[in-house]
């Protein structure tokens, strides 16, 4: 992900990018001054240190940028802060992120520093698989084959399974 516009860049972009910043050097006319590499959606220049990483990182979270957002509640979550990373994720699902919607949906299952709760874990669940997280349609196949409802069950898994879900 880059921290200047939350975009996630495949490695097929990001060396595009590398070889049209290349490019550009070899056409100046002092080629001995190095251009700043640039984000290849934003053309925002990287970066070139930690703190500058997050610092700009931290502008997108004040700009309520849901992606950076449920960024910040896993690197929170990694760092064993798990009441501020539910804080995150909750802020980041109410902006409409499905990975803190499935995040939130693991966190509601488990109980893990929450109360165990079937009906948000159901409703985040839900949001997650209407926004095309595979992952969360398998897990409401689950739901409803543990209610004996397969038909239902089937269908869910086999969204999943087309969305890409081992």
């Amino acid at each position: 992900m880059m921290p200047c516009c939350s975009k996630t860049i495949c490695n097929g972009c990001d060396y595009a990018n590398k070889i049209r910043e290349l490019e550009g050097q070899l056409q100046q006319k002092c080629p001995q001054e190095r251009l700043q590499p640039t984000c290849p959606f934003c053309r925002h220049p990287a970066p070139n240190s930690e703190e500058g990483i997050k610092k700009n990182f931290m502008k997108r979270v004040d700009v309520n940028d849901p992606i950076a957002i449920c960024d910040m509640g896993t690197m929170r979550g990694e760092e064993g802060d798990v009441d501020s990373a539910i804080e995150y994720w909750t802020k980041a699902a109410a902006l409409g992120n499905i990975v803190a919607h499935h995040n939130l949906a693991c966190m509601y299952r488990k109980g893990q520093c929450v109360e165990k709760d079937a009906k948000k874990e159901l409703h985040h669940w839900e949001e997650a698989a209407i926004g095309g997280n595979p992952s969360a349609r398998y897990h409401l196949g689950c739901y409803e084959s543990e209610r004996f409802k397969y038909e239902r069950a089937v269908k869910h898994w086999i969204i999943a399974a087309n969305l890409g879900d081992d």
